[in-house]
């Protein structure tokens, strides 16, 4: 499985890396970042379309990691416990052959 093609634009999984926030870093971060609970113009009700947009990223993020995970592409969580020089650092050393 280590080097058959995953998507048209790549030779090997190696050639991929998915990075996904776990959801207690979502969730740190709406309560951090003004703009992941900013309000969208034109919406009538806030408080259901920050609960849908949510419960929607929960459903992409849990889809991309099984499906990286079913073609055997690495996964990485985003928990906040690495700093973004560190997660830039960890993406560098994998891609390093290909640099």
């Amino acid at each position: 499985m280590g080097n058959r093609p995953v998507a048209p634009i790549v030779e090997s999984n190696r050639q991929m890396v998915v990075l996904v926030p776990t959801p207690e870093f979502r969730a740190y971060q709406l309560v951090r970042l003004a703009r992941a609970t900013a309000r969208r113009p034109g919406v009538s009700d806030p408080e259901r379309a920050l609960r849908n947009r949510i419960a929607r990223d929960e459903l992409v993020a849990a889809d991309a990691v099984a499906r990286a995970r079913d073609l055997g592409v690495r996964v990485v969580e985003v928990n906040g416990d690495r700093n973004a020089e560190a997660v830039a650092d960890l993406v560098a050393e994998h891609f390093a052959g290909y640099l």
